[in-house]
């Protein structure tokens, strides 16, 4: 993650963090800070406890037709 400035608004500094080319959160730098703070402590806490995926709310059924069916 990297944090680059982004503009000027009110005579505030505004800026960006970037992920894998990616803006994921825009504040002053002091924001920013913290934010990726928290964010890496997310990470290491979700990679402690090994999260597994949450289960998705409900069965989902996927139907198909085969190509030329008559249905």
């Amino acid at each position: 993650m990297e944090i680059r400035f982004h503009c000027i608004q009110n005579g505030k500094k505004f800026f960006k963090v970037i992920l894998h080319g990616e803006e994921i959160f825009c504040g002053t730098k002091g924001e920013c800070q913290r934010f990726i703070r928290i964010h890496n402590e997310k990470v290491q806490r979700s990679m402690e406890v090994g999260a597994a995926a949450r289960p998705r709310a409900g069965n989902i059924r996927i139907y198909r037709r085969r190509v030329g069916s008559s249905l």
